[in-house]
């Protein structure tokens, strides 16, 4: 299957069919709340309606053809939405809090962040500890929405003499919990992250922090939070091997500040559709809006102790945007994307969604760090690299430097 042709194809649905529409993917077909090994192009929408009541130019089809091969439909009813603060219910860690809550030095991937600059109010999660190949320095990864207060820019493309935050010189801190809260947390300094368009289509959705040396450990600070059955670094999956995750059923892992570690235990993660475009809910700037996101891999949650192929809530909760999520390939383990959105059915979140990390690797110019000795930017000596300006577009200067917006400044 040509999976640049089934990319396409679910775009081509998501802006063709009407607005309850939120999100078309490429993934296993569900009945009766169990997910099957049928292949199906799934339909998230915002409400099911009985089919009297759906006019004739909005009605889904029941199958789709392409080259030549036949798949049928999935409708699911789910509202998608950022996961960026605190949890409801999911088995121990809402009455337990998970160790990604604690302080932890040195660090790992996994853990209770924010920016406490501008959104100390909130939490999200250090998903991974990276290399920032422009400077060969060490970085932390995780979410614009979580990193920068104002990531999708608003005011440049609707209100142009309008003024935004400005994340230069914005402290990331771990943690930020009631039991240990302020800057006596601080790991780093937001570095870059790359805007999201609200009217165009988003493919990722990352930010980067500086960190310092004395916070890490050259033999640990690769791993993952909780999960003891893989301490080994992890590299970044390839296109072909995240195009393959359906086909291949592998094994999900991801440890978020919410749920903690998922995988190895009692509650399992399985892929549940790749390819897909969808719509998220959020505000910008105070303003309800709605960004569209493609190429995205959905994934569900199962545990043990239910039949099999039965969806369990919370894959992930508010609090896990910026966790890695990874992929046992041929066994070994590799990321393949960074947490960002989930959908919820009747208050609980049942779908999780991750942008690619092959997308996020060329956005932000990162690559694995699998230990190797690099440089920092220590705390105090960021090397944020600032757009003056109302443009959310990356740019290319004369001395052929590139430059991400890092917050802006009213021109």
């Amino acid at each position: 299957m040509n999976i640049e042709i089934i990319s396409n194809i679910t775009q081509k649905y998501f802006e063709s069919t009407s607005d309850n529409v939120v999100g078309v993917g490429y993934g296993h077909k569900s009945i009766d709340n169990k997910l099957t090994d049928e292949k199906s192009i799934v339909f998230t929408v915002n409400k099911k309606l009985p089919l009297n009541e759906v006019p004739e130019t909005d009605l889904i089809p029941k199958t789709i053809s392409l080259s030549g091969e036949t798949f049928t439909t999935d409708v699911i009813e789910a509202t998608i939405k950022f996961h960026q603060s605190c949890p409801p219910d999911f088995y121990n860690w809402a009455t337990i809090p998970p160790q990604n809550r604690d302080k932890i030095r040195p660090l790992v991937g996994g853990l209770s962040t924010t920016n406490f600059t501008s959104a100390s109010a909130y939490t999200s999660t250090l998903g991974f500890i990276a290399v920032d190949a422009l400077t060969n320095s060490l970085v932390g990864v995780s979410c614009a929405h979580s990193f920068a207060e104002n990531s999708s820019i608003i005011a440049s493309e609707q209100n142009p003499t309008g003024t935004t935050s400005n994340i230069l010189n914005n402290f990331i801190v771990q943690p930020n919990e009631q039991s240990n809260y302020g800057m006596q947390n601080a790991v780093g300094l937001v570095k870059r992250f790359y805007p999201l368009t609200i009217t165009g289509t988003n493919y990722v959705d990352v930010a980067l922090t500086t960190l310092n040396q004395s916070d890490i450990d050259l033999n640990t600070s690769y791993q993952q939070l909780g999960m003891t059955g893989w301490t080994a670094p992890l590299t970044f999956a390839t296109t072909q091997e995240i195009n393959g995750l359906i086909s291949s059923k592998a094994n999900l892992f991801s440890s978020g500040r919410t749920t903690g570690p998922k995988g190895e235990g009692e509650m399992k993660l399985r892929m549940f559709s790749t390819m897909t475009t969808l719509s998220v809910e959020t505000t910008s700037q105070g303003q309800p809006v709605n960004l569209t996101f493609a190429n995205c891999l959905g994934f569900i949650a199962s545990a043990t102790t239910t039949p099999q192929g039965d969806l369990c809530p919370y894959p992930i909760a508010e609090g896990d945007s910026g966790s890695a999520l990874v992929a046992d390939i041929n066994g070994i383990r590799k990321i393949v994307g960074l947490v960002f959105a989930g959908a919820e059915q009747s208050g609980q979140t049942i779908y999780a969604y991750a942008t690619r990390i092959d997308e996020i690797e060329s956005a932000v110019v990162i690559s694995p760090w699998t230990g190797q000795t690099v440089s920092y930017s220590n705390t105090g000596a960021t090397q944020t690299n600032l757009e003056i300006g109302l443009s959310p577009n990356i740019i290319t200067a004369p001395n052929n430097n590139i430059y991400w917006l890092a917050g802006t400044l009213k021109s």
